[in-house]
């Protein structure tokens, strides 16, 4: 039987498949009908956001239910992922932190021994609001379930440099990546060739990178994704403000974002539980 996270690797291709049949879509309208031309590449920037998202819930469920089935016990999940859980089930308004952190500590220990399945859907009481996936958002998803700065531990490698725009690279780079997808078919999963390995002791220090001001290409081209989809999804232009050429690479960096954030979230998480 196949992993979780090895079904989210394969789902990657459909929500590519999606969006590069818009751009076709509005190859063949870009000459006939403008207004249909600037409609399509209007959803593309949309759905691009749509398929980040939906990508990050799936694999961030994916990961626990893998670590979940193969570890068996509360006691052997990551520290981090133990602790968002109760303290999604501590958690009440107006309640002090102290008293907070004495409730998480307590819940679990009692888990601990009276071991329960992860399962943060379970209580509803602390919700975030729907809130749409830039940088910070996607780093503390990730922290939570104890990947330290995920966006940050795939910066300055061979993956980033599919903002280079060299085609010839970028074909070698998304063709390595759809194979590197069978390196998660079963648990524990195996890693990557070392020239495309994650740089995990830059995700610790993020919070100093982020005092001097310095955040990776990949938190730049998040911001700039979500920045086009808020402008068009709450009607602040009509225009279209993204040219083929520009969405097409999108696409492309996109893929490879995936990618990256699922290779180094579940490469961290398994070395780290000593599997």
């Amino acid at each position: 039987m196949s992993t979780a996270v090895f079904e989210v690797a394969c789902s990657i291709a459909s929500r590519v498949a999606e969006l590069e049949r818009f751009t076709g879509l509005a190859v063949d309208a870009e000459e006939e009908d403008e207004g249909l031309f600037n409609s399509l590449c209007r959803a593309c920037c949309v759905l691009l956001a749509s398929h980040l998202e939906g990508f990050i819930k799936e694999l961030s469920k994916g990961l626990i239910s893998d670590l979940q089935y193969n570890l068996k016990s509360f006691s052997n999940m990551p520290e981090a992922m133990r602790r968002a859980f109760c303290e999604k089930i501590a958690f009440y308004e107006g309640v002090p932190k102290s008293e907070i952190d004495q409730r998480v500590g307590q819940l679990k220990d009692f888990f601990s021994t009276n071991t329960v399945a992860i399962d943060f859907q379970a209580f509803s009481y602390k919700e975030n609001k729907n809130r749409n996936p830039g940088p910070d958002v996607v780093d503390s998803i990730f922290s939570k379930i104890g990947v330290p700065s995920v966006l940050y531990s795939i910066s300055g490698g061979r993956l980033e440099r599919i903002f280079e725009n060299d085609s010839s690279l970028n074909y070698s780079i998304r063709r390595d990546i759809r194979r590197f997808r069978s390196n998660f078919y079963s648990f524990p999963y195996r890693p990557l060739p070392e020239k495309y390995s994650f740089n995990y002791k830059v995700g610790r220090s993020s919070g100093e990178a982020k005092k001097r001001g310095q955040v990776s290409l990949w938190h730049t081209f998040i911001e700039d994704v979500m920045l086009r989809r808020h402008s068009i999804v709450h009607g602040d232009t009509m225009a279209n403000e993204a040219n083929l050429s520009e969405l097409k690479r999108d696409i492309e960096k996109m893929e490879v974002l995936m990618h990256s954030i699922l290779y180094s979230s579940a490469g961290f998480l398994c070395s780290s539980s000593g599997v």
